[in-house]
C-alpha cells in the first residue's frame, strides 16, 4: 500500500482532493493533510509518503520551494504541484526540481485520477527496479544464487521489451482484447493473494501504463478500482454467509492491512463491515 500526502493552504481545497483519492481508491492511502508548508515538511521525516501532492500558490512558501525542500529530505518520493499559473517558467522549474507532474487549475477530475494512477505506476516500476539490484547486490555479495538473478534479469528484459512501442507483448499475437481477458481471468483466479498492477501486467507481458490504458477502454473501469469491487463484492458474501471474523475476511479478499480494508469497505459500501453483516447476515 503506497501512502500520500497533501499541502494547500486552503482546507476546503484539501477537503476535496481528499474526497476524490478516497472515491478513486488508486492504491493510496493519505497519510496526511497540512495548510502549512513549514508543518508538513516537518512531518516528512516521520510519514515518509511515496507521493506528495503540493498547491503550488502559498503564503509561508510557495509551492517550487516546499517541493525542493522535500525532494532533499525524501529523494524519492514523488512530487506533483498543482498550479493556477500557466507560465511556462514555472512548470520548467519544476521539472528541474524534480516534480514528477505538473496540474493546471482548475483540475478535472478525470486528469486528476489519471495522474493518480499514472503516479501509482511509476511507484511501482521503481519498486521493482530495487527489487532488482537489490538481487544484483545480493550476489555480488554472495547472498544469492546464480539462478535467482537469472530469473530475475530474465524477469526484467521481458518487461524491458512489453515498454517498446510496437512490441507490447513479446510473442507480437496478443490483441488488447485477449490482454484485458488474460488480466481479467488472473485477477478472479488471484484477487485474494494480495496481488498488485504489476503482478497482472507481468502475467500477460505488457507494460503497466499500457495495461491500464486498455483496460479502461475495454471495461470502462480502471484495473484497480476493478480489483477493489471485485474484492469488496467478495467481503459482502463472506459476512453475509460465513461466521468468519472480519480480519479473517480481510485476509481472504487479498488486503493483508486490516485497517485498510475497513476504509475500504466503508468507502465503497457506505457501511462499516460489521454494520453490513447486522443488516445483511441470515438469521
Amino acid at each position: 500500500m503506497y501512502t500520500m500526502v497533501l499541502l494547500d493552504d486552503e482546507k476546503i481545497v484539501l477537503q476535496g482532493i481528499q474526497k476524490v483519492c478516497e472515491k478513486e481508491d488508486c492504491g493510496f492511502l493519505v497519510k496526511g493533510a497540512f495548510v502549512d508548508p513549514l508543518k508538513a515538511l516537518d512531518a516528512l521525516p516521520e510519514l515518509r509518503p511515496h507521493l506528495i501532492i503540493t498547491d503550488v500558490r502559498m503564503p509561508q512558501m510557495d509551492g517550487l520551494e516546499f517541493a525542493k525542500r522535500a525532494k532533499e529530505i525524501l529523494p524519492e518520493s514523488e512530487i506533483v504541484i498543482l498550479s493556477g499559473y500557466r507560465d511556462f517558467t514555472y512548470a520548467q522549474t519544476a521539472m528541474k526540481i524534480g516534480v514528477s507532474d505538473y496540474l493546471l487549475k482548475p483540475i478535472k477530475k478525470a486528469d486528476f485520477s489519471d495522474m493518480l494512477h499514472r503516479m501509482y505506476a511509476r511507484i511501482e516500476a521503481k519498486s521493482g527496479q530495487a527489487a532488482y539490484y537489490q538481487v544484483l547486490d545480493g550476489y555480488a555479495r554472495g547472498l544469492v544464487g546464480k539462478e535467482e538473478v537469472e530469473n530475475v534479469v530474465s524477469s526484467s528484459a521481458m518487461k524491458d521489451v512489453g515498454q517498446r512501442p510496437g512490441m507490447v507483448n513479446p510473442e507480437g499475437d496478443q490483441s488488447a482484447t485477449k490482454i484485458v481477458r488474460d488480466a481479467l481471468n488472473y485477477i478472479k483466479k488471484h484477487y485474494n493473494e494480495n496481488i498488485s498492477l504489476t503482478d497482472v501486467a507481468e502475467h500477460v507481458n505488457v507494460n503497466k501504463s499500457y495495461l491500464c490504458d486498455v483496460f479502461k477502454k475495454e471495461q470502462n473501469v480502471t484495473i484497480i478500482n476493478y480489483m477493489t469491487n471485485l474484492r469488496i463484492e467478495k467481503a459482502k458474501e463472506l459476512l453475509v454467509h460465513t461466521d468468519m471474523k472480519m480480519y479473517e475476511i480481510s485476509v481472504e479478499v487479498g488486503y493483508n492491512d486490516y485497517t485498510y480494508f475497513s476504509q475500504i469497505f466503508k468507502r465503497n459500501t457506505g457501511s462499516t463491515l460489521s454494520e453490513f453483516r447486522k443488516k445483511y447476515a441470515r438469521k
